[in-house]
């Protein structure tokens, strides 16, 4: 296979409030180019800052095989969504999932009409948009969860993110007040499920979607008191409690009809967003273990120490057969598109 280029989005000072999820990205980086060497496949990886600088140096680059790692530039959440699409422009092709699902996962509004849409179970909630306050009185009593509606790897939510509505309403005006200044965008308000969280990582191979054991968080460290969700500090604060008791069991203990229902809706949610190579759908169960999806992430975190390979693991596919089932993946869809004509190169401004 021919030399590959892995593109990357540069995460900024180490004093910015995100700078760990944004940072995060090297390992994943890491964990592709050690996995090229042992594929004796030759690589080279390039920061990127935004789209106009992508336009600036892939004219120049040989290499038609993108590892896309590139997630969220500094200027824009949704530019990184782009790669893709200016990339088939200068004839090269991207791993992973392409510029419509990416912009539908990234838009959890439009994600969820989606997959309502398809027929399957969400959690009801509202949405506020900026500078609106919620609309208590119209939501029916009890907990829920509140998140920013363009963001991922759980920016903006905490262990105060999840309030007892009505009765927390002042609480959750000023939540409400925090999150549109903090992040300049529409917050989801939904029904918290409080029973059980699972992650659930697809890849496509060969054509057809295939999904890997299902994996649990276990919150049993957690007391009575605590929400039992995985909020930022849980995936990034190192030093936190919720880091050190988030550990995750693969497979997940489920009888076996509630698993099959859980990767069939995997399955069936990896389609109705138009996904590819892989993704990662996140679920939580209710008491009586029905089952409602919280998102689809094309972007999952696919670094050694992560979820996703743990599932990897667990299914028993080494590390590089996935790296080489996607750029397999990629090489088909290049071929495939040989017979195109030429598109115009165009620079994009931030």
């Amino acid at each position: 296979m021919e030399n590959i280029l892995i593109l990357h989005n540069t995460f900024g000072p180490a004093d910015d409030p995100l700078y760990e999820s944004r940072a995060g990205v090297m390992d994943q980086v890491r964990a592709v180019v050690q996995s090229l060497d042992v594929l004796g496949i030759s690589s080279e990886v390039l920061a990127v800052e935004n789209l106009r600088h992508l336009t600036q140096v892939l004219g120049s680059r040989r290499e038609n095989l993108i590892f896309n790692l590139a997630e969220e530039f500094l200027c824009s959440i949704e530019q990184a969504c782009y790669v893709p699409a200016v990339c088939r422009a200068f004839g090269k092709h991207c791993t992973g999932n392409d510029t419509p699902a990416l912009l539908l996962s990234q838009n959890k509004i439009y994600a969820k009409a989606v997959l309502r849409d398809a027929g399957l179970p969400c959690p009801e909630g509202v949405v506020v948009y900026p500078p609106q306050k919620g609309d208590w009185e119209n939501l029916s009593a009890g907990r829920y969860i509140f998140k920013p509606a363009f963001c991922d790897a759980s920016e903006g939510i905490t262990a105060e993110s999840v309030l007892l509505l009505p009765d927390e309403r002042k609480k959750a005006d000023v939540l409400i007040e925090t999150l549109h200044r903090q992040f300049a965008q529409p917050v989801i308000v939904e029904r918290f499920i409080p029973a059980r969280e699972l992650n659930v990582s697809v890849i496509e191979r060969n054509g057809k979607v295939n999904v890997l054991p299902l994996a649990e968080i276990d919150f049993s460290a957690f007391s009575q008191t605590q929400t039992k969700i995985v909020d930022y500090n849980a995936k990034w604060q190192k030093d936190s409690f919720g880091y050190n008791n988030t550990p995750r069991k693969i497979p997940a203990d489920l009888p076996v009809a509630v698993s099959r229902r859980v990767e069939s809706l995997a399955a069936a949610a990896f389609k109705a967003m138009g996904c590819r190579d892989y993704a990662r759908v996140d679920f939580r169960l209710d008491e009586s273990l029905n089952p409602f999806i919280l998102e689809v992430n094309p972007n999952p975190d696919i670094s050694l120490d992560a979820g996703f390979a743990a599932a990897l693991q667990a299914a028993g596919m080494p590390y590089e057969r996935f790296v080489w089932t996607v750029l397999t993946n990629t090489q088909d869809r290049l071929a495939a598109s040989r017979t195109a004509g030429p598109t115009d190169k165009k620079e994009i401004r931030c």
